[in-house]
């Protein structure tokens, strides 16, 4: 009996469905990429200061064996609840500490893989800037 109610509430919820609209506003983003070729972080730099004199709050993602820098991100913000099994996602807002800190990391010396320009894997400034993999593709 509660079963047969419960199938025919969510019945009617599911026929009474609406597609989100699209908002007025989409945000459009370049991408940027930073190539093997950057010697230092310097246009990364460039590119992240623009972005942090105008935002609010960030995000940065770590793997999970970067225990380092999920330490030092949890400084200036707080675990954020996720399903993401193979990292952790620090958020918080963006404070002249958490600006002075992130501008003053020098550029990462284990670049095999990537040519890193920043210890952190993803940094999202707001929905208006996006550092990825290391700084080597940005989005603004």
């Amino acid at each position: 009996m509660v079963f047969d109610d419960l199938k025919k509430a969510l019945s009617e919820t599911i026929t009474d469905l609406k597609p989100v609209p699209i908002p007025d506003e989409v945000v459009k983003f370049k991408e940027v990429l930073l190539d093997r070729s950057e010697a230092d972080n310097s246009k990364w730099l460039s590119y992240i200061t623009a972005a942090l004199d105008s935002t609010k709050t960030f995000e940065i993602h770590c793997w999970n064996e970067e225990t380092e820098w999920i330490e030092l991100a949890l400084h200036y913000g707080y675990l954020k609840e996720s399903d993401w099994q193979h990292g952790k996602i620090i958020a918080g807002s963006v404070t002249p500490e958490f600006t002075s800190m992130l501008l003053a990391l020098p550029k990462p010396t284990d670049t095999e893989i990537y040519n890193k320009m920043t210890p952190f894997f993803n940094i999202f400034l707001d929905d208006k800037f996006q550092s990825c993999h290391y700084g080597t593709e940005l989005y603004v």
